[in-house]
């Protein structure tokens, strides 16, 4: 009785091993079938020089076949910065003398780029945004505690209890009257990207060129400005880009009267 009951499992592992046998045929011949000629990659020489990413599209992301349409031709003329001396420049104006030495020049380029430019095909610097984000609330937010308490930032408790109470602790409750966003806003993001001449060097694709503020002008550039910190934090380190954020963004940002 015992071996009629094992009689099915055999019979299916007979037929498993009949369905795999091809494939350990063909994986245990030591003869491995060449590789096509459509997917060998040429061989470069040490010697060969090719442009940079930021400059050209990558001849891999280029179709054939380019489908571009626009309702109207006025909205497809927009062109871009490609000098790296103005580009230089407005890394100086914001990040001081020497700033446009602080990346490579692929990353310099990257975090001036938007999505909308050539398709994302050159790289865009949304990661770099992120990252640069969330140094510069950091830094406004050890900017808040650091202050003296504000007038109005000790909420009295709903069930009459009573706090710890430090003088070193008093400032924390600054945070209940102010959030990074009144220290580091998009608009007053916006503004010191317009004095550093941040939109002259941005390479992004407007919707409508004509109407720069309808097609998100004021996001693109708190990206590109975020990016930057982002590429400094990448790049140097934190306290490196701490720094950063508080003696060239925290320091020249419109301060509220």
């Amino acid at each position: 009785m015992a071996l009629q009951s094992c009689r099915p499992s055999l019979a299916r592992c007979r037929h498993a091993a009949r369905a795999f046998s091809p494939c350990v045929r063909t994986y245990a011949t030591e003869s491995a079938p060449s590789t096509p000629e459509s997917f060998k990659v040429p061989a470069t020489t040490p010697s060969t020089k090719t442009k940079p990413r930021w400059s050209q599209t990558p001849e891999g992301m280029k179709a054939p076949l380019q489908l571009d349409f626009a309702k109207s031709a006025k909205n497809k003329v927009w062109a871009v910065n490609n000098d790296p001396t103005r580009l230089d420049e407005v890394y100086n104006r914001l990040l001081g003398p020497g700033g446009s030495k602080m990346l490579p020049e692929e990353l310099k380029w990257l975090a001036v780029t938007h999505k909308s430019f050539d398709q994302g095909r050159r790289g865009f610097n949304d990661r770099l945004a992120l990252l640069g984000r969330l140094t510069m609330v950091m830094e406004a937010t050890k900017e808040i505690v650091s202050k003296e308490p504000l007038a109005g930032s000790i909420l009295p408790d709903q069930f009459d209890r009573k706090p710890l109470e430090d003088e070193q602790l008093l400032s924390v409750d600054n945070l209940n009257v102010m959030g990074p966003r009144d220290v580091i806003g998009k608009d007053k993001l916006y503004q010191l990207a317009n004095n550093v001449g941040l939109l002259d060097v941005v390479r992004w694709k407007p919707r409508l060129p004509r109407r720069l503020e309808a097609s998100g002008v004021e996001v693109v550039l708190n990206s590109a400005l975020m990016a930057i910190i982002g590429a400094i934090t990448l790049q140097h380190g934190s306290a490196v880009a701490a720094q950063v954020v508080r003696e060239r963004i925290l320091a020249q940002v419109p301060k509220d009267n």
